[in-house]
């Protein structure tokens, strides 16, 4: 479903959604259309599920012209393994 539909249907609120279909642009993930999983209640709802939120399933306000997510990406840390003693 597209985000205009969305929007449409539930009105400035928040809503549970999951993305069907999306790409990628300048560190920018943008949602171009979603499966609907529910409408959430209020602030305190959306908070509760946002944590829970995994993989594609994400919170979205409604009142939002479009779906832009900044990619955030966390640096690479290299660890030494057990048998490493970085003598050499």
């Amino acid at each position: 479903m597209r985000w205009e539909k969305v929007q449409e249907i539930y009105p400035n609120q928040f809503v549970l959604l999951q993305s069907l279909k999306s790409h990628v642009e300048a560190d920018k993930k943008y949602i171009e259309e979603v499966a609907i999983i529910r409408p959430l209640e209020d602030e305190r709802e959306a908070t509760k599920e946002l944590l829970k939120a995994k993989g594609d399933r994400f919170v979205y306000h409604t009142s939002k012209p479009s779906i832009v997510m900044e990619i955030i990406r966390k640096p690479n840390i290299r660890r030494k393994a057990p048998n490493e003693s970085g003598v050499h």
